[in-house]
């Protein structure tokens, strides 16, 4: 599965010039359909998976209100409730009642789904997971409303009306909840209906996030998945500026008392760190960090070896003195022969001259997002300087 897949027929580069973060899109399913992405039998084996399902991660929706976890959990309700696993017998009952089920994060215990997210996650270095919601005919599980991050819904079984409405919630980084009242404000917010699209099987919807929507199964049983996709806010520059600023003892110096000289050395003072967090985000050390923070967005997928034993590649931390030093221009090594330039893998670097002894492959499972080659130089460049050698552990 590509992303060139998952939007066909429409083109991918078109999908990203004209809709992506822009506007909401239905594309139907291509000539002959889709791959199939999940069907009832499926789900109804995914659910049996009784360790995995908790009030976290599985909803019910009835008339647009949750069900209270312990009226489908099972156990004892003295228990502490994540300790409690969903009882399949009482969800059932509460899906007769034509109640819709939401069952969060399933990439989780099906691979299938989890390469799409995976996929999802490289093309728009995002967090991303995958709900599957499934509904009855005239039943309607949530009111219109936004959600924080884009949403591709794929539908897989029945078919369901999405109503998608003309206003669109500015970038936002949270999501009104609450009673009738927030409903209200939520309605009169959301404007005119902008489009009224029937998903069939096959077919995909892309909202950028802060569209208000809602949707209805029709004519039966409906089953979706929605893919969430988060990529980092500019809020991740503040979240970095404060981790560097801490460094600088401009930032950690108390302030000027402004209860005296009419606050101007407190004026003065601001000024002067204002400018400073300028210079910090335009910095390459702040640049580095964004980049790395963007790459840890994705996690690669894992596959193991058995019955062979992964041959590990050890190396132990020599005597020599080592340190890390941040600077405007990023992370450098300094070493005895000098200053080196560690650009986005510094912190694999200070991770591993922390360690007496370490091994490659214990550096790539801690940092999976770094790319194998930035590995490979790190490790050259430590061998290198002389900071770390090969070796044989005991075993």
């Amino acid at each position: 599965m590509t992303f060139a897949d998952l939007v066909a027929p429409l083109d991918s580069a078109v999908f990203q010039s004209s809709y992506w973060g822009v506007q909401p899109v239905h594309i139907p399913a291509p000539p002959g359909g889709r791959d199939a992405l999940l069907d009832w039998a499926r789900f109804a084996e995914l659910l049996g998976v009784g360790a995995h399902w908790t009030a976290s991660n599985l909803k019910l929706i009835l008339n647009s209100r949750p069900i209270v976890p312990d009226f489908y959990l099972d156990g004892d309700a003295t228990m502490p409730i994540e300790a409690r696993r969903v009882d399949p017998a009482r969800v059932d009952v509460f899906l007769g009642m034509g109640a819709s089920l939401v069952a969060n994060d399933i990439e989780r215990i099906a691979p299938e789904i989890r390469d799409w997210t995976q996929m999802l996650g490289e093309q728009f270095a995002a967090l991303t997971n995958a709900n599957v919601y499934c509904s009855f005919k005239g039943v309607q599980a949530f009111a219109t409303h936004f959600d924080v991050h884009d949403v591709f819904a794929v539908q897989c079984e029945g078919e369901k009306v999405w109503r998608v409405y003309q206003n669109r919630a500015d970038a936002p980084l949270v999501a009104p909840h609450g009673g009738e009242e927030v409903q209200r404000q939520i309605d009169a917010a959301r404007g005119p209906l902008l489009a009224e699209v029937r998903m069939r099987p096959g077919d995909v919807l892309y909202l950028p996030r802060g569209c208000y929507h809602d949707a209805l199964a029709q004519d039966g049983a409906s089953l979706h998945v929605t893919f969430a996709v988060a990529p980092l806010t500019g809020m991740t520059l503040l979240r970095v500026l404060e981790t560097e600023a801490r460094r600088d003892p401009q930032f950690r110096a108390y302030l000027e008392d402004a209860r005296v000289d009419a606050g101007q050395p407190l004026g003065a003072q601001l000024h002067a760190l204002a400018t400073r967090l300028g210079e910090l985000a335009a910095s390459p050390l702040v640049r580095d960090a964004v980049i790395d923070a963007q790459r840890a967005r994705i996690r690669p997928i894992h596959a193991f070896t058995l019955p062979q034993r992964p041959a590990l590649e050890s190396y132990a931390r020599t005597q020599r003195p080592a340190r890390i030093d941040w600077r405007d221009s990023g992370m450098v090594l300094l070493t005895q022969s000098g200053a080196h330039p560690l650009g986005t893998f510094g912190a694999v670097a200070e991770y591993a001259l922390s360690r007496p002894a370490l091994s490659a492959q214990e550096l790539r499972a801690r940092f999976a997002h770094v790319p194998v080659a930035e590995h490979q130089a790190l490790i050259a460049l430590l061998v290198r300087e002389r900071l770390f050698e090969r070796y044989t552990p005991e075993m």
